[in-house]
């Protein structure tokens, strides 16, 4: 993997250990099962395994689409839940990494 790729493969990875630490561990769903709860959010990272068969960019550019997903609902759950905030910011700057670590590079001269 190259480094250009390091920074969204790790925001990914990071995604979705936040998201079984946020729902698994720290805050568990009171109303819902908690393996419901764990699934929902993990099922966007999910759909990164058919890409992985592709190539490896291909999976950093879905996971770059999926981690607008994450942003959103960080978005929301830091504007919306001040018990949450903390790792809802965190949510959201993974999703940035992951977003904007896609950005082309200008080709050396």
């Amino acid at each position: 993997m190259s480094p250009r790729d390091a920074l969204p493969a790790a925001a990914l990875v990071a995604q979705g250990l936040l998201q079984l630490l946020w729902h698994g561990l720290l805050h568990p769903p009171t109303a819902l099962p908690m393996a419901l709860v764990l699934g929902l959010a993990l099922l966007p990272l999910a759909a990164l395994i058919p890409a992985a068969a592709h190539s490896r960019r291909r999976v950093l550019l879905v996971g770059g689409i999926v981690s607008l997903l994450y942003f959103s609902h960080g978005v929301m759950e830091a504007w919306s839940n001040p018990v949450v905030r903390g790792l809802a910011v965190l949510e959201v700057l993974f999703a940035l990494g992951a977003i904007f670590g896609l950005r082309k590079t200008a080709k050396p001269t």
